[in-house]
């Protein structure tokens, strides 16, 4: 299924100008670091839902919505808050206690990041390119990684979830 997944963020990436810079595939919930080149971010996102949503109920002959819900999306606001982001995209795997190296769960970035595989539609060169090092900045990347997330971003990712979902349910009523 998270297989499925990413081949649908690829096809996303390319009918709706977004480049990926960072995922990670939870059991219950994703990351995304995206970068719409078209301003088409709502479209990609409903087009990437629903195409995962038909594939999954074929495979496994179900039916009905995969997610609850709209996505939430947080607008990266500098350089300094890009690489908070994608930190705190890469540890959710070792926050939640399932790996204890981020380049270890297979259904992240992080391992494409810190010198393994990547998938041609992952963008990974600017991120990298704001660490010195060997391997395009991996070296860096990896060591800024092992900082952890820092209490300032992990309390700002809850407020703005707790924002979200507060909205999300007013707008139901």
């Amino acid at each position: 299924d998270r297989g499925w997944f990413l081949k649908c963020l690829q096809e996303a990436c390319a009918e709706h100008g977004v480049e990926v810079h960072g995922y990670c595939l939870m059991g219950n919930h994703y990351h995304l670091l995206v970068r719409s080149l078209a301003g088409e971010l709502s479209p990609a996102m409903q087009w990437l839902s629903a195409r995962y949503t038909q594939g999954i109920n074929k495979h496994h002959q179900r039916d009905g919505p995969m997610f609850r819900g709209r996505y939430a999306a947080i607008r990266v606001e500098s350089d300094r808050h890009l690489l908070a982001v994608s930190r705190y995209i890469h540890l959710n795997p070792v926050k939640a206690g399932m790996v204890g190296d981020p380049r270890h769960y297979p259904w992240s970035s992080a391992g494409a990041y810190l010198g393994g595989s990547r998938p041609v539609w992952l963008v990974v060169e600017g991120l990298l390119a704001m660490f010195p090092g060997g391997q395009l900045g991996a070296e860096g990347y990896a060591a800024f990684l092992g900082e952890g997330v820092d209490e300032a971003t992990a309390a700002f990712y809850a407020a703005k979830w707790q924002a979200y979902i507060s909205d999300a349910r007013a707008g139901d009523r």
